[in-house]
Formats: structure tokens, C-alpha cells, sequence
């Protein structure tokens, strides 16, 4: 019998070397990201050292730990009992107020406001039926019981009206458009001077290694490096006062001016935002250069030559060559600076001491996500944190789906 040949298969090895690929993807994104998306429907948070949940549900009308509000219940309902006996007939307009006086008289912990919602629809049903008022306590008196979801809480305490999460969404927005635009224009106009031969620019290592160097330092070192530049002792607030009062130093003398007072520049909307803006640029218009300069130095240099052979400027090579061909890069850019912006924390964090003053108007959404985190409230950060999965989903692909139109396979 002829023997079998033993041949190795080499193609099966490719999936041994890109299998720690997928095992690092699944313990350190997929399974947090399933986690987080748990998280979610529960009510899960700690109380000092008591951990509360996860519950899947929780009372309609009552927060916090059950053991505190359980006993307001039972108080409630004995009251409503007493007021059974002694309402006879049939319901009238007055009963919704008698049983809102009742319960917010045993209930102190009650949202009285979104319980007055739901007695009102139980008494005006009654009262179009002429059902008997005992009948309306016993249903008002069963729906100090109500439960409702826990994702349901979450997606309230989210997107709370006096703790907008839209305003923070804006904030985010608003912060990385001032940092970005100046952002793209500058590392635009760079990479196309670091890569044309015909300027011979002098120096140009020193130049990249320059532009880059605010890259590396920590954002953390980076902000406090400000705080201390505008700070109302700071050198910025010194030479402002030495220039305003040398140039009205004979009115200040004579008493018809004040000498100039130290300016709060955190205490601003306008500064506080653009001091974001202005650090984020710094801190990565280099790292943008470097990925244009390798997108433009990806183009034939023969189509250059010739647009200059043919008397194209230099303004119209910019936009009729460069442009066109740098679009894949500049939109890989656009799209992981966009998910940067959204995920923005740690300059606004620390510029305003994690409140987003003035007025929370620089708060971002990854900073109420972390608040979320700190109190250890479990739900309303896992809801919060798939709102951020969504809104950078969503605005990636509209970005790419826009811009690349032109770059896809049409059938």
C-alpha cells in the first residue's frame, strides 16, 4: 500500500497568530462593553458600604433603599384605609385631594408630583363612572406599590431636565469644533509645506519633533500648566495689568481710572471654552500633521510635476490634486477626532475641577459619566455609556457615508 503523504497546512496558522487579537478584544472591550449594556436595566449603586441590586425593577414613586421608604408605604395605605371608612357615595372632584393630603402626610419620601399624575387619571375614570370613592382609595391605595423598570429610572435619572444631558452634548460639541477646525487648517498647511520639495525648508526635523513634543506630555501636567498661566496671580493676569496701567498710567494717577483688577478667566463661558479648545489643539495638531504628511507623501509626486508643467498654481495643485487624493486620510483623521471630542475629559476635568463651571457650561458627557462612576451608580452610567457607543456610531458613519460617497464601489 502506497503511504499517505503528511502535508503541513500553513493557512491554519494565520488564525493562530491573530487569535490573541480577538482574546485581548473580548476580555477588554466586548465583554465591559455587554457588561455596561447589563448594567443598564438594573438598578445597581452603593450606598456607603452597602451594595444595592442589582434589581431589576424598583418602586414607581420612592428612591433610594427600600428598607427606608417601605414603612412610609404601609403608613400610606393604613391612612387610606381610615379615609375608606369614612368616604361614603360615590367620587367627587374633592377626593383627589383628600387622598394627596393623606399620603403626603404618611409619605414624606414620595414624588408627589408624578403620583398626583396617576391618582388624577384613577378619580377622573371614577368620576365619569360614578364608581364608589372606596373603590378609588383601594386603587389609589394599591398604586403606592407601583413598580416600573429599572432601565426606566436610569433613562429618567439620565436625562433628568435639571441635569440636561443635551447641554452636556453641546458643551462636547462646541469644545472640539474650536479645537478641531484650527486644528485640520494648520496641520493641513504644515504637512504641505514639510512635504514639498520645491521649498526646501531648513531644519525640518527639529520642526516635526517640535510640533509633536505637546503630544507627549500628559494632559494632566498639561492643563494644570494653564490653570497656573491664567490664574488671577498667573503671568498671563501680570502682563495684561502692566500693559492696561502703563497705558493710562496718567489717568490712574489723577484718579479718573481704576487700576485694572485680575481677570477670572475660568469664571467665563467664553475663556473656559476656548482654553479647551486652544489646549486640545496644542496637544494634537502634531499628531495630525504626521498623518496628513503621510497621506501626502502617499500621492505621485509625478502628478505635482506635471500639474506645474501644465502653469496649475499652487492654490489650484492644493485643491485639484491634493485635496481629492488626501481625502481617505483626512477623513480617517475627521472620524478618530470626532470620537476623541465625544470621549473629551480630561483637560475640561481639570480645568474646572471636574464641575464644568461656569454654570456647567463646559461639562462633557464623559465628565457626567464619570460623576455617574464615582457615586457608584451603576445604571444611569451604563445608559449614559451606550448613548456615547450610539452617538459615535451614528456620527461616524454619517461622517464617512458623506465624505467617501465618491471613493465607494457602485455596482
Amino acid at each position: 500500500m502506497a503511504k499517505k503523504k503528511h502535508t503541513v497546512q500553513y493557512d491554519k496558522w494565520g488564525y493562530f497568530f491573530i487569535a490573541p487579537f480577538f482574546v485581548v478584544y473580548i476580555i477588554f472591550s466586548l465583554i465591559p462593553l455587554l457588561t455596561t449594556f447589563v448594567y443598564s436595566f438594573f438598578e445597581y449603586y452603593r450606598d456607603g458600604l452597602n451594595v444595592i441590586g442589582p434589581n431589576a425593577t424598583v418602586a414607581r414613586y420612592f428612591t433610594g433603599q427600600e428598607e427606608y421608604y417601605s414603612w412610609q408605604i404601609t403608613d400610606a395605605q393604613s391612612a387610606l384605609d381610615d379615609l375608606m371608612k369614612n368616604s361614603a357615595g360615590t367620587v367627587t372632584p374633592e377626593l383627589k385631594n383628600e387622598i394627596l393630603a393623606t399620603v403626603t402626610e404618611a409619605a414624606e419620601d414620595i414624588n408627589t408630583e408624578k403620583y398626583a399624575k396617576a391618582i388624577t387619571k384613577i378619580v377622573d375614570k371614577g368620576y365619569k363612572k360614578s364608581l364608589p370613592a372606596a373603590q378609588v382609595i383601594e386603587a389609589a391605595k394599591d398604586e403606592l406599590s407601583a413598580r416600573q423598570s429599572s432601565f426606566t429610572r436610569n433613562v429618567g435619572i439620565v436625562f433628568n431636565s435639571n441635569d440636561n444631558m443635551g447641554k452636556y452634548f453641546w458643551n462636547t460639541l462646541v469644545m472640539w469644533i474650536l479645537g478641531f477646525v484650527p486644528q485640520i487648517f494648520v496641520s493641513l498647511l504644515l504637512a504641505v509645506w514639510f512635504t514639498n520639495t520645491e521649498l526646501r525648508l531648513k531644519a525640518q526635523q527639529f520642526f516635526k519633533s517640535v510640533i509633536y513634543m505637546p503630544n507627549l506630555i500628559m494632559a494632566a501636567a498639561f492643563a494644570m500648566l494653564f490653570v497656573s498661566l491664567l490664574a488671577e496671580s498667573g503671568p498671563v493676569n501680570s502682563i495684561l495689568k502692566s500693559i492696561y496701567n502703563s497705558m493710562n498710567a496718567a489717568e490712574i494717577e489723577a484718579g479718573t481710572m481704576k487700576q485694572m483688577e485680575s481677570v477670572r478667566f475660568f469664571t467665563y463661558t467664553g475663556w473656559t471654552r476656548a482654553t479647551v479648545a486652544v489646549m486640545n489643539f496644542l496637544m494634537w495638531y502634531g499628531n495630525t500633521t504626521i498623518l496628513l504628511m503621510a497621506g501626502v507623501m502617499g500621492i505621485d509626486n509625478s502628478l505635482f510635476e506635471a500639474a506645474r508643467i501644465d502653469g496649475a498654481s499652487s492654490v489650484r495643485i492644493f485643491f485639484k490634486i491634493t485635496i481629492p487624493l488626501l481625502l481617505p486620510i483626512f477623513v480617517y483623521v475627521l472620524i478618530t477626532s470626532l470620537i476623541g471630542g465625544i470621549q473629551m475629559f480630561d483637560v475640561p476635568q481639570i480645568l474646572t475641577n471636574g464641575n464644568g463651571n461656569p454654570n456647567r457650561t463646559t461639562m462633557t458627557i464623559i465628565m457626567k459619566l464619570n460623576k455617574h462612576l464615582v457615586n457608584k451608580n451603576y445604571g444611569p452610567a451604563g445608559i449614559t455609556s451606550m448613548m456615547i457607543f450610539a452617538i459615535t456610531g451614528v456620527l461616524s458613519g454619517v461622517v464617512y457615508k458623506m465624505t467617501m460617497k465618491n471613493y465607494q464601489n457602485k455596482r
